[in-house]
This record gives C-alpha cells, sequence and structure tokens, in this order.
C-alpha cells in the first residue's frame, strides 16, 4: 500500500532572484500580449514565408499575468512583485493563494523560455 503522505513538490523560488523577459511582447487592452516564436528551425522558418504566416503566436496574459509580467524586467526581485502583489490586493493574495499561484507562472514562463532568472549582485 501507498503512503498518502506525498513527497513534496516545490515550487517556490529564491525571493531575491529577479525574472527577466526573453520574448518579445506588448499591450494591448491593458493586458500583455508574448510573441511566442513557433519554430527554430529553417524549414519551420520557411514554411510559414510560404504560407505567408508570422513565425509567431500571440499568448495572451489575463490581469494577474500582466501584473507579473510587466515586472519581470530583470531589476525587481520575486520578492518585490509579491510585496507588490500583496499591497495590491490586500487579503484577497493570501485568500487566494497568491504565492504559490505566482510561483508556477514565473516557472511556467520561465520553462517556456519566456523568463529567465537573473541573480541578484551582491557587493562583496
Amino acid at each position: 500500500m501507498k503512503s498518502s503522505k506525498s513527497k513534496g513538490f516545490h515550487l517556490e523560488i529564491d525571493r531575491d532572484v529577479m525574472p527577466m523577459r526573453t520574448s518579445e511582447w506588448y499591450e494591448e487592452d491593458g493586458l500583455a500580449r508574448i510573441k511566442a516564436r513557433k519554430f527554430e528551425g529553417k524549414l519551420g522558418k520557411w514554411l510559414c514565408d510560404v504560407m505567408k504566416k508570422p513565425n509567431y503566436i500571440i499568448v495572451n496574459l489575463d490581469e494577474l499575468g500582466s501584473f507579473i509580467w510587466r515586472r519581470c524586467d530583470g531589476e525587481t526581485t520575486v520578492g518585490d512583485i509579491l510585496d507588490e502583489m500583496k499591497k495590491e490586493m490586500g487579503k484577497r493574495f493570501e485568500k487566494e493563494g497568491m504565492e504559490p499561484r505566482s510561483f508556477y507562472f514565473m516557472r511556467m514562463l520561465r520553462n517556456r523560455r519566456f523568463l529567465t532568472w537573473k541573480e541578484k549582485q551582491t557587493d562583496e
């Protein structure tokens, strides 16, 4: 019989890490839109050219996703982003579990190569 205890999956991100956007994006109607490249290889790029289609899709972020995305500038830490979100949302931040949801969202963006982590420089 398997144990009912989970081994634990940690979503947490070091609060001193500074997420940095690696994808083109723009704003429309107050929301962020990320241009996600479809193909990296020559064949895919050629096919897009032949079909006169763009080599990207648009990923539309919601209000909270846009809030996080705008702050992923390589200068703002994860901790600062979460603190600002908590200040904006008030009690909703804890009630809706926004910290783990934000960690999951940022990890997803990083896994899709829309973000990278930049380590905070220490003055030594």
